[in-house]
């Protein structure tokens, strides 16, 4: 998602990642040290921009502790011991904060005292920017150190209770699609969407979420070097599938899809639900798919698992071929589990039958679950989800 900002962009300083082939044995799989330094470098610049609200016209802030709050040259425009809750709006350009007005092109505010910023009741450790974008609607981005921030995605991405060699796996492949959008991004406003990942700020964090990142500080994967985008899902249903298919994107080895076998106590490994054809018809038509009467649902172009790449949708008046993970995501993924289904006319309702649940591209997260109980360690049970990659330590 691309949105204009009226921000001065952050600089960002580039990867410079020197690496050399690797053996993709999974069974020796190393760690290279990587060519990149940050040791006499601002700290900022392990810092990852998250967008957590857009175009909004109100929210709610609180900090339970110290803080600052500076405008949009650094200078402090407010501060104190405590934030309470408090409402921000934009009125006439102005940036509306705990009963006080900032005529600035954005507001930074800092927790001083380590206990977060609550916004709209969900907690963040990083620093919080308030930027205006019309007269009335503003949007925020949190700024986080990245080891902060893989700490509070884990928590959400993966129970806790898992196995620790899971949870490092996630680790790892959280820091990556996390650093491959840094670099990706670096020029622009933020790095990543709240929704591409699950993400509740320091609700996410446990004292074994935190152990387990340092664990893995600093170690990314990478493909000929280059750190590639690692996807990741909750069941594959017996078959990762090729990124090629799914998003359209550049064949990559890692992310070509791989056999799991791993992943069979999901209870999505398998599934079957019935959606009304009226509101999947609803939902097509409101985001413009030229859609009416539909017979029928079916799933054509698989790949190697089982993942359709397009959908053709049969209606009354022709035919309609769209991609499937749009369709999926418009249905609504927690109705639609996957595109690797069956679909059949029942009446008022169409039966999707299937398995596994997301995208299918990378990881497959009760995949690594098994694994791990099978007595992998992560470096294995990352080497089999992600052939061919090369494990890095960046920092």
């Amino acid at each position: 998602m691309h949105k204009t900002f009226y921000i001065a962009i952050m600089f960002i300083v580039p990867f410079l990642v020197a690496v050399t082939h690797l053996s993709c044995k999974r069974d020796i799989t190393k760690i290279e040290e990587g060519g990149r330094d940050y040791a006499s470098r601002d700290e900022s610049a392990l810092n990852v921009r998250i967008l957590l609200l857009d175009r909004v016209k109100k929210a709610e802030l609180s900090v339970d502790g110290r803080y600052q709050i500076l405008g949009g040259l650094s200078n402090v425009v407010d501060e104190g011991v405590k934030l309470d809750k408090a409402n921000v709006f934009i009125e006439n350009g102005w940036i509306n904060l705990g009963g006080k007005r900032h005529y600035n092109s954005e507001l930074r505010i800092k927790d001083l005292g380590g206990s977060g910023i609550v916004l709209d009741s969900i907690p963040y450790r990083g620093e919080i920017r308030i930027l205006p974008q019309t007269d009335k609607e503003f949007s925020v981005i949190e700024e986080i150190n990245i080891e902060n921030f893989v700490v509070g995605v884990l928590g959400c991405e993966m129970p806790n209770s898992w196995e620790e060699d899971a949870l490092r796996s996630q680790a790892v492949a959280i820091r990556t699609y996390v650093e491959n959008r840094r670099k990706a991004k670096k020029n622009e406003p933020f790095h990543l969407d709240k929704s591409e990942l699950a993400y509740r700020g320091m609700l996410g964090e446990t004292a074994k979420s935190v152990k387990i990142v340092q664990d893995t500080a600093g170690i990314v994967m990478a493909y000929h070097g280059e750190i590639f985008s690692a996807y990741f899902h909750s069941t594959c249903g017996g078959h990762t599938e090729d990124v090629n298919l799914v998003f359209g994107k550049e064949k990559l080895p890692p992310l070509s899809g791989v056999k799991c076998g791993y992943c069979e106590n999901s209870k999505y490994y398998t599934w079957s639900v019935n959606i009304e054809k009226s509101s999947i018809l609803q939902k097509l038509q409101k985001a413009k798919v030229n859609v009416s009467n539909i017979v029928s649902v079916k799933t054509v172009n698989h790949g190697p698992g089982e993942h359709g790449s397009e959908v053709e949708i049969i209606a009354a008046k022709g035919k309609e071929l769209m991609n499937a993970n749009r369709f999926r995501l418009l249905v609504g993924p927690n109705n639609l589990y996957s595109t690797a289904f069956t679909a059949r006319n029942n009446g008022k309702n169409i039966t999707f039958s299937g398995k596994g649940w997301g995208h299918g591209v990378g990881l497959c997260q009760y995949g690594v679950q098994g694994m791990a109980k099978k007595g992998f360690n992560w470096r294995e049970i990352l080497g089999h989800y992600y052939p061919k990659s090369e494990l890095r330590r960046i920092y």
